[in-house]
């Protein structure tokens, strides 16, 4: 459809380019200028040409698809005629229709501008019935020279980019003048050329403190060259009193129309700033009753939240990891329990038993005994007469050595003598636990009159090296390491996130309180706004920004400071209440707030699942990794899964990255061009979801399946800027 496609008389291309009879369509382009500066404006026109007697045989608008030059910014150009310019060529009746668009080159060089396209289709006969045939026309392709402003003397360090005509304005706002009460100072730059990009001029004010704050941009749409104003803010904090002068505004720029660099200056301005004064917050007048109430106290911003720290992800990946740990450490346990109880122990253990025992394992465990207690040499243990010699040379009686001497021999006897399975067939199990209770008693003889008795295993002590039991893994030290990781990751994420107090935030925050109070509400606004810029995550400025806005009629401003607000604390419920006043609906699946904060959701979750891994550590340490998971923690690890699940889509609509709230004046178009049909209006604090951006259009989806095209500089974020 030819929805791109805008009517002007006075287009250049229009009588430019001479036309063949001979073909009922045509599609022509050019660019004036076709040599620019950096930042001067290029007008692109195409003309398309269609024969009157054609036009009736037209089933479907054509479509028009304009080229997207690179490295240019692109912005469309209204249409100057109210219906369609007509031309006569040698007896033809031509509808011309002009397409215009103003582009901006970015950078020195030669751009090639692409071909644009027509597509059309005519039926093959006259019955209605008749299948189409498909046609495409292409315009010219076009070439444009763009220069580097030139190097003037002085220019280079004043210069900041600015490329076009324009002139230049300041004005203070009407609160009163005190130290450290801070005042709203706009600067307001006029005239013709790329005003979106016009850089913010430098200024510096001896006697006070600047802070830049906002920056608003309104373009001209009825002209033929991209006009329009951009507006500065500053927070000008006065540091003495005094009859005091604003010093002028200079504003270097390059005007591409006489080649040469100029300054717009605005003039000073001079003021009486009073003495400073604490502002109390309890001076909210009485008469302010019919305003919407504003928060008093600001918060500042609000600590960073565990899930966005690297402590929350740490914590998530690491939990899985305990039950692993605790299998292995019981199992390491064990190990260290079994080869560090004596041979002592074990020798008791069999004497208080009196089963049957293999004679070379009671064998084993006597003669480590001994050598344990006594630190003997393994000649004392297999020389005849030996350990008696060893014993006695170690404070044992003769009675006791020679007993312990003896019941070795009867133990080697019996292990390793020709007739052991001969005598271990004969004895049965009670002789063998005769023996055993026999070898603990000369054993424990012995231990007792020797060196260090206390040191001994002669009773339930253990040897003399060993005896120590390993350490035990409880579920409760588990989970207490696992508590105090959490604690430890909640109190490190949080360390360091609280907002300055004080601040310059603080300060325009209670200049906006101050002039709310005094039923000034359009430089409250900008007070609260700009508390808001410098601290963008203070729920308490947006809200103020919002109410402040909605005092002077500013229904997109106010939806803006609202919805960031309500993205920020869900449960506010001020701002529900505020929100509920708009025409525009707040309620529906694109423009709603997020149910709960993000961090609930996320720390329920990784709660849930250090929970979960926790019972099973637990476990773990108890019956190693056999059967560690169970029917429960599967329940538990999908509530985990889910509550991560919520806490991610309310992030993902706090964030509200590609949402925008609609200015006031604002419709939806079929195509992104002005000329195209309306869909409908829109209301001022509608929130639109963009799907695609062209140049200077964005393609939006609405709550109530309103989909279309609008201009970019109807929409502000909603997302906050870091």
């Amino acid at each position: 459809m030819l929805g791109g496609i805008q009517l002007f008389a006075q287009a250049a291309v229009i009588a430019r380019f001479p036309l063949d009879t001979a073909q009922p369509i045509a599609v022509h382009a050019l660019v004036s200028p076709d040599t620019v500066y950096v930042g001067q404006q290029v007008t692109y026109e195409v003309g398309v040409f269609i024969d009157d007697q054609l036009r009736f045989r037209l089933r479907h608008n054509p479509e028009f698809i304009p080229p997207e030059p690179q490295g240019m910014l692109g912005y469309d150009l209204p249409s100057g005629a109210q219906g369609a310019v007509v031309r006569h060529i040698g007896g033809h009746l031509y509808d011309v229709h002009v397409f215009r668009r103003a582009l901006f080159p970015l950078t020195p060089g030669r751009y090639e501008i692409p071909r644009a396209q027509l597509v059309y289709s005519l039926p093959l006969s006259l019955s209605f019935f008749s299948r189409e045939e498909a046609h495409t026309l292409l315009a010219e392709s076009l070439v444009v020279a763009v220069r580097a402003p030139p190097t003037a003397p002085g220019a280079a360090g004043a210069f900041t980019g600015a490329v076009g005509e324009v002139s230049l304005d300041a004005s203070v706002d009407s609160v009163p003048a005190r130290v450290g009460n801070p005042m709203l100072f706009t600067v307001r730059i006029a005239g013709r050329g790329n005003v979106p990009l016009f850089p913010r001029p430098a200024y510096a004010v001896p006697w006070a403190t600047l802070i830049a704050a906002q920056e608003r941009v309104r373009l001209d749409s009825t002209s033929a060259e991209v006009r329009g104003t951009k507006e500065f803010d500053w927070l000008v904090t006065p540091r003495e009193s005094g009859r005091l002068t604003l010093p002028p505004v200079r504003y270097p720029y390059f005007n591409p129309y006489t080649e040469r660099y100029e300054i717009a200056v605005a003039p000073a301005a001079s003021l009486r700033v009073a003495p400073g004064a604490l502002v109390p917050i309890d001076t909210l007048r009485a008469d302010t009753a019919g305003a919407l109430a504003i928060r008093a106290t600001f918060r500042g911003t609000p600590a960073r939240p565990l899930y966005a720290t690297p402590v929350f992800l740490l914590l998530a990946l690491g939990a899985p990891v305990v039950p692993v740990g605790a299998a292995a450490w019981r199992h390491r346990s064990r190990r260290r329990v079994r080869a560090t109880i004596s041979p002592a122990l074990r020798l008791a253990a069999l004497a208080r038993r009196r089963e049957p025992v293999d004679i070379m394992l009671l064998r084993r465990i006597y003669t480590h005994a001994l050598a344990d207690r006594f630190d003997l040499p393994a000649a004392a243990l297999t020389g005849h007469g030996a350990l008696a010699l060893a014993l006695a040379q170690h404070g044992a009686t003769p009675n006791a050595s020679r007993d312990a001497e003896s019941v070795l021999a009867l133990l080697d006897t019996r292990a390793y003598g020709q007739q052991a399975s001969i005598l271990r067939a004969a004895q049965g199990a009670e002789a063998s636990g005769d023996l055993c209770a026999r070898a603990y008693a000369a054993y424990a003889a012995v231990a007792a009159q020797g060196p260090n008795p206390g040191g001994g295993g002669g009773g339930a002590g253990g040897g003399g090296r060993g005896g120590r039991a390993a350490p035990g893994v409880s579920a409760r030290g588990l989970m207490s390491v696992v508590g105090s990781a959490v604690i430890l990751g909640g109190v490190t994420a949080y360390s360091g996130g609280e907002a300055a107090a004080g601040g310059a935030d603080a300060r325009a925050f209670g200049a906006g309180v101050a002039a709310y109070a005094s039923r000034h509400y359009a430089a409250a606004a900008r007070y609260f706004a700009t508390a808001a810029r410098l601290a963008p995550g203070a729920a308490d400025a947006w809200a103020d920004a919002g109410t402040a806005a909605w005092a002077v009629s500013d229904t997109a401003d106010a939806v803006v400071g609202w919805q960031r607000a309500g993205r920020l604390e869900p449960f506010a419920r001020d701002v529900r209440d505020r929100l509920a006043l708009v025409r525009a609906p707040q309620d529906g699946s694109i423009a709603r707030l997020p149910p709960v904060p993000p961090a609930w959701a996320a720390n329920a979750a990784l709660v849930l699942w250090l929970v979960t891994w926790g019972l099973a550590a637990r476990r773990a340490t108890r019956r190693g990794l056999a059967g560690v998971l169970s029917v429960g923690d599967g329940a538990l690890t999908l509530g985990a899964a889910a509550l991560g699940a919520l806490a991610a889509w309310a992030n993902t609509v706090a964030a509200a990255r590609d949402l925008g709230v609609v200015g006031s004046g604002a419709a939806l178009y079929e195509a992104p061009a002005l000329a195209a049909q309306r869909i409908a209006e829109l209301d001022a604090g509608d929130i639109a979801r963009t799907l695609e951006r062209r140049g200077v259009w964005a393609h939006v989806r609405l709550d109530g399946d309103r989909d279309g095209w609008i201009e970019l500089t109807r929409l502000t974020p909603l997302a906050r800027e870091p």
